[in-house]
């Protein structure tokens, strides 16, 4: 993955993205379906709770009777949300990817349809078809769909929170559980703590862009990084792997790797420079920092618009080479109030709960056990075809009823016309 979907996610190189994709999602299924571990882990199984990403988890669980519980770490409105059928009225709520916000314009609403069945055709094409081959292949009750195995999901626990979400519905079985991620803060390693204490009142940044990219971020950038990180008053601890400017100013921390949940809720921290995914953009918010989105391709563009939108930060392209522009932001964000005002104030929303996220998550899952997969749970939206949930049938319907009623109705005002005409040409000879 980290050297394959990344480098070309950072070109920009959509298509041939989109189709290694395919092929990254066949061969690691085919991994699974054909390891004798996974297959012996399988064996006493009760309930496999699996990750969104890992389709071939519905082909494991149909072939082993085995129920399914799955972690939705993205927001609801993600591609995700096709498979489980979660309600999307597009008038209103904008599909993951466009980074629309919930007010969007006539374009962006039209964008946003158009935008609806570009997705499924790429998932119909690029996850279905191939997970619909190894079925065969494989021999996995083929009389049925990838789609109908993938919605035999008992519960889907979605890791987010309509604190940092646009409002949208939900099936009685799609629960909002919140971030798993995120954890009491625990001390920071010695050398790590002396560094942060000799920055003073100015504080420290940290800056990640995770654990795919840290390695294969282009050279040009992280020297732009370097040189805008070395401008700054405040420390700089910066996940960074393979290439390292030699001359990194004395403020700045290189490490490979962060205990990035433990700084993000350091009493000193200012901002976080992050690329914004799903889960750095909860962290964030959970414990209150303000962000420089530095958003690198995928979801993330979005999830930086949304927080700009929602003022926790701003939001710096990463295809600009200007350092100078990025300390400035970097600045602003630290210096204007009004951006740790707004984040301490997500927090407070995400904290404001009866349970925790794993609490939550524990409940449910016990709850679906203790009820043979809460079943009263399901909506029959499974279980119609795609005609009947877009109401065309009826739209078909009353299209016909109108269309019929119309042509009736001209038809009697036809006949109408000319039994008048012949009544008044009537008395005209007449006279």
């Amino acid at each position: 993955m980290e050297n394959t979907i990344v480098p070309l996610e950072l070109e920009g190189k959509l298509l041939e993205l989109l189709f290694k994709m395919k092929d990254v999602f066949r061969v690691m299924c085919e991994s699974a379906l054909t390891s004798s571990e996974v297959l012996k882990e399988l064996q006493n199984c009760d309930l496999l709770i699996y990750d969104s990403s890992s389709f071939c988890a519905a082909l494991l669980g149909e072939r082993h009777n085995i129920p399914l519980t799955e972690l939705l770490p993205l927001s609801p409105n993600s591609p995700a949300a096709s498979f489980h059928m979660i309600p999307m009225p597009l008038s209103y709520v904008p599909l993951l990817l466009t980074g629309f916000t919930d007010k969007m314009t006539f374009v962006e609403r039209v964008t946003n349809l158009a935008f609806y069945f570009g997705q499924k055709l790429f998932i119909s094409m690029a996850i279905n078809k191939p997970m619909n081959a190894l079925k065969v292949k494989y021999n996995i009750k083929v009389e049925r769909s990838f789609e109908e195995a993938i919605a035999d999901v008992e519960l889907l626990l979605i890791l987010a929170d309509f604190a940092l979400e646009y409002p949208q519905p939900l099936l009685p079985g799609q629960i909002m559980i919140g971030p798993l991620n995120v954890k009491d803060a625990q001390s920071l390693p010695p050398d790590l703590e002396e560094f942060i204490s000799n920055s003073g009142v100015h504080g420290f940044i940290i800056c990640s862009f995770g654990s795919m990219v840290a390695s294969v971020l282009q050279r040009e950038k992280v020297d732009m990084l370097a040189t805008a990180f070395g401008k700054l008053k405040q420390k700089v601890i910066w996940r960074l792997k393979g290439y390292i400017p030699s001359n990194l100013s004395s403020n700045i921390k290189v490490m490979d790797w962060l205990p990035q949940s433990d700084l993000l809720a350091h009493k000193d921290i200012k901002a976080f420079v992050s690329h914004v995914g799903h889960n750095s953009l909860y962290e964030s918010a959970y414990y209150g920092v303000p962000l420089v989105a530095f958003p690198l391709g995928g979801d993330q563009d979005s999830n930086a618009k949304k927080a700009e939108h929602l003022g926790l930060g701003l939001v710096v392209d990463h295809k600009s080479n200007n350092a100078e522009k990025l300390f400035e932001t970097i600045e602003q964000v630290i210096v204007e109030s009004r951006y740790k005002a707004k984040a301490m104030h997500i927090s407070g929303l995400l904290r404001d709960r009866p349970q925790t996220p794993l609490q939550k998550a524990c409940d449910w899952i016990e709850y679906s056990l203790r009820h043979d997969g809460a079943l009263h749970l399901q909506a029959q939206v499974f279980n119609i075809p795609w005609y009947q949930y877009y109401l065309l049938d009826v739209i078909a319907f009353l299209f016909a009823v109108v269309t019929v009623t119309v042509i009736v109705i001209g038809l009697m005002c036809r006949f109408l016309c000319q039994a008048c005409r012949k009544k008044g040409s009537g008395k005209t000879k007449k006279d």
